[in-house]
Parts: C-alpha cells; structure tokens; sequence
C-alpha cells in the first residue's frame, strides 16, 4: 500500500463531484485520541462566498467533514 504524507497533499485543489473548483487543501483537523482525519480544512476559491456552502468555517478555512471526501489523489474529490 501507498503511503501518502500530509505535506505531500496540501495545496492540492478541492472539487465538487461536477470537478467545479471549491478551494486548496491548507490543513486537516485530526482526532487525538484516536489519530484519525475528521475534518479537512480549506481555503476558498476567490468568488466563492463560504457563507452559501453547507459546511462550517473554522479561522476563515472551510471545514469539510472527511466522510464528504470521495477520493484524494492529484485532487481532492469531494462527495458532493
């Protein structure tokens, strides 16, 4: 199996299923106890009002939930 490093995905592109760009990967929120991704965090595109999305801000960043993440690979794809 492949192993990925954070560093080595962030920055990448988020995109809707459509493949419309939403933002870049800036950082992932992790659960401490036990060491899973819950949350990815992402910078919005300019134009993109973060208000109209379903999801909650966190420091300025979009938080997507990771159970919303469909594959990661060049980028980000997102369920929806």
């Amino acid at each position: 199996m492949k192993t990925t490093f954070g560093k080595e995905i962030l920055t990448r592109k988020v995109v809707d299923s459509a493949g419309d760009l939403l933002g870049h990967l800036a950082d992932f929120v992790v659960d401490l106890s036990t060491g899973n991704i819950v949350a990815i965090l992402v910078v919005a595109e300019s134009g993109i009002d973060p208000k109209e999305l379903p999801w909650a801000t966190t420091e300025g960043l979009l938080s997507i939930p990771v159970e919303e993440v469909a594959s990661v690979g060049s980028v980000v794809e997102l369920s929806r």
